[in-house]
């Protein structure tokens, strides 16, 4: 059991020359965390080696792949506790607070199979209005707070292929505005079981950018919410909804950022 962590419980930055790979995560219980997880990969953010010779030697670009998370259980809070054997008084940065599980591949490179397993978080909330329509998230992955605000108060993934998510399930203990789960730049997913609370005054539940080939199957909508896929981008393709409870979801797709209506299938 890992409790009261100020900073992300597990947290992966790769960088040129780095490698992650074959890597599981299982059995864990995170109590009152603000970070639960973030992997990162961004090579630009390290400068080549200098060999005996002093010569510059370019070094590969970062490997993020095939990482497992496994029967994990959390709850995170909107941000760090001054407590009262604390001599100094903490300061928190915009990154720190109200974050979610975070895959982020930047500058254009990919991490590369990521699942998800039996996972459930319950965050605080307060997520605003604001927050969820950042669509220029820096593009940076080096320490988990430095992308600034999360647009989603459960999952962003950016710059990921070969996703899968099973049984994973997200809550909010105060209403959040920003929808649960964003795909940005994600090809290749495979989304079984999902349950998220939605907001009716949230844009959406889901959104998904420049996305392809994504099967969401048995997804629910725990509360009520205006939109339930917000799909965004020309490129997003391949999207297909194959069952679950969308109820509570006033409208189920919206298309924006010339996103075209044959993107999505399953969906009225």
């Amino acid at each position: 059991m890992i409790y009261d962590t100020y900073g992300s419980v597990i947290k992966m930055a790769a960088r040129a020359g780095s490698r992650y790979e074959n890597i599981t995560f299982s059995n864990l219980i995170m109590q009152n965390v603000t970070g639960p997880i973030t992997v990162g990969l961004h090579s630009a953010r390290r400068t080549p080696a200098v060999g005996a010779a002093g010569t510059a030697t370019p070094l590969p670009n970062g490997i993020v792949r095939n990482i497992s998370f496994n029967h994990i259980r959390a709850h995170v809070v909107a941000e760090g506790r001054q407590f009262a054997d604390m001599h100094w008084e903490q300061g928190y940065r915009d990154g720190e607070r109200r974050t979610c599980i975070t895959l982020n591949g930047a500058g254009g490179e990919m991490i590369e199979n990521i699942s998800l397993n039996d996972v459930h978080v319950t965050y605080e909330g307060g997520g605003t209005a604001a927050e969820a329509a950042l669509r220029d998230v820096p593009q940076v992955a080096g320490e988990y707070f430095e992308i600034g605000p999360r647009p989603a108060y459960g999952l962003f993934a950016r710059g990921v292929r070969g996703l899968t998510l099973n049984n994973v399930r997200f809550e909010v203990v105060k209403p959040d505005l920003r929808p649960a789960v964003i795909f940005d730049h994600v090809s290749d997913a495979a989304v079984n079981g999902l349950s998220a609370q939605g907001n009716p005054e949230a844009e959406s539940m889901l959104r998904f950018i420049a996305t392809q080939d994504v099967l969401l199957t048995a997804t629910r909508v725990l509360t009520p919410a205006a939109v339930f896929l917000r799909v965004e981008g020309q490129t997003s393709a391949g999207i297909k909804v194959d069952g679950g409870d969308l109820a509570k979801a006033a409208t189920p797709v919206v298309y924006a950022a010339g996103a075209v209506a044959g993107s999505v299938k399953g969906l009225a």
